[in-house]
């Protein structure tokens, strides 16, 4: 596809050092900006499906954009269907205004609905202050929700130690048929939460691209052995780590005492995933979240929540509104339109 002077182009295996190259150039234009630093290139466990395209122009070859999209299964408004996420898009500085980004975005949605089908529901999460993804977003977007808070959250310096008869632990795999129909009843009726299934489950925790699971699944138990709350972890910081090179004065300010950040600036993410409890279980939540916090301090430089700003989640696991946290909005086409009443989860 050619358009602008510019060539568009599926991503190769043989773009990803000047894919890399050209991310390192530019930050994220959001409040909070950053860059991403690569350690492990790996493939997914199998559960979605990726694809890319790259920007080259047709003067000298040198690519000057690039973008990523995921495919996968999510709830929306109730019902099962297929998601193309869009994501990682970066336009060289120099090459900005040029239509790059708007080409990019038209590229994924048609290569989604030729991959997916027509009825995809198509996404992006926007941090607030980008600019240059919002505008691109409204040229295709129907409709955007939120906002959501991503909120990284610091490990614990000191254990708290459950109450009587509260057990923390992995999960087995004998668990796993509970844990996805748990998941199911906690998430199903919020938009674009991710489908879960035994299978995809097991597969999701055996994924080791480094030798050292990447993923985990942990739970609250009774002394009875029911389960009474859940969370999911992925341990980014053995794949990226990220480096922020930017923060607004309030963030800043707030980091100066809850020293999110590290001192060099480099986050290496523990991101959470499906937090759940049953009725009446929010102690039992907040516990293995605590002991969450203490438990995998030394595997990552913090806890990294996503969540939506009316979730009960915000105040069973304490995040408070004084926390540095970026806001993101999410861009979605989709047919029907979606409800502002359903509370969303990001599908990964």
């Amino acid at each position: 596809m050619t358009s602008g002077g510019f060539l568009l182009r599926a991503a190769e295996p043989d773009d990803l050092d000047e894919v890399e190259a050209l991310g390192a150039l530019s930050a994220d234009g959001g409040a909070v900006a950053f860059r991403i630093h690569t350690h492990v290139r790996a493939e997914g466990p199998g559960l979605t499906r990726s694809a890319g395209v790259v920007a080259v122009d047709e003067g000298d070859g040198t690519l000057v954009g690039s973008a990523r999209m995921t495919l996968g299964r999510c709830w929306y408004e109730g019902v099962e269907r297929s998601y193309a996420v869009l994501g990682s898009l970066v336009v060289h500085p120099e090459q900005r205004r040029r239509g790059i980004g708007a080409a990019l975005g038209r590229w994924r949605i048609e290569r989604a609905e030729q991959l997916v089908g027509a009825d995809a529901v198509v996404l992006a999460d926007i941090q607030k202050g980008n600019a240059g993804s919002l505008a691109a977003a409204r040229r295709w977007a129907s409709a955007f929700v939120g906002p959501s808070s991503s909120v990284p959250v610091p490990m614990r310096s000191r254990r708290v130690r459950p109450p009587r008869g509260l057990e923390i632990r992995a999960a087995s795999p004998e668990q796993l048929p509970e844990i996805a129909e748990r998941v199911t009843a906690a998430t199903a009726d919020c938009n674009f939460a991710r489908v879960w299934t035994p299978s995809a489950l097991r597969q999701w925790l055996e994924w080791a691209p480094t030798g050292t699971p990447v993923h985990h699944y942990r739970l609250a138990m009774s002394p009875s052995g029911a389960v009474l709350a859940g969370l999911a972890l992925r341990q980014e910081g053995l794949l990226r780590s990220m480096e922020v090179v930017r923060m607004p004065p309030a963030i800043r300010l707030a980091n100066s005492v809850l020293h999110v950040v590290p001192r060099d600036g480099i986050l290496r993410n523990i991101g959470v995933e499906h937090v759940w409890y049953l009725p009446g279980q929010e102690r039992a939540a907040a516990v293995l979240w605590e002991d969450t916090r203490w438990s995998f301090r030394d595997r990552g430089s913090g806890l990294l929540l996503t969540v939506d700003r009316r979730s009960p989640l915000r105040s069973v696991l304490g995040v408070r509104p004084w926390m540095p946290a970026t806001s993101i909005m999410t861009a979605v086409r989709a047919d029907p339109p979606p409800s502002p009443k359903r509370l969303i989860a990001p599908p990964e």
